[in-house]
């Protein structure tokens, strides 16, 4: 049960590493149109990011210490959770970034696509 728990954990942090990588790329690409439109690349990065962070460290570090029947509780309201989390990052988002926010938005797009790539990834075929 360890070994599957610490893999999970590697897994977690990959994501959000690439996450935060893919934001800084992103940043660093849309500087070339103006700062402006980095911060907001850099801001949509943090709203998907953030919140992927908070979930793995809900389930993984908080719930690994609950009792397996209370396992799927810990699950669903650490994905409300996030769902929130990034529904507020998008108001935030699109208050402070309106004019820029495409940067926003595709960011957080290629932030979010990790996610299926690092499922095709560990696939075994």
């Amino acid at each position: 049960m360890s070994n599957s728990i610490t893999a999970s954990r590697k897994l977690a942090v990959s994501v959000v590493v690439w996450q935060i990588g893919i934001a800084l790329v992103s940043a660093a690409l849309f500087w070339l149109w103006s700062p402006g439109a980095a911060a907001a690349a850099l801001f949509g990065g943090a709203v998907i990011a953030v919140p992927t962070a908070w979930f793995a460290l809900a389930v993984l570090v908080r719930g690994a210490a609950k009792m397996p029947r209370k396992m799927p509780g810990v699950f669903y309201r650490a994905e409300a959770t996030k769902l929130i989390l990034m529904a507020f990052g998008f108001v935030l988002g699109a208050l402070w970034f309106g004019n820029r926010f495409a940067p926003l938005i595709l960011t957080a797009m290629a932030c979010l696509a990790v996610n299926w790539g690092m499922l095709a990834a560990g696939r075994k075929t």
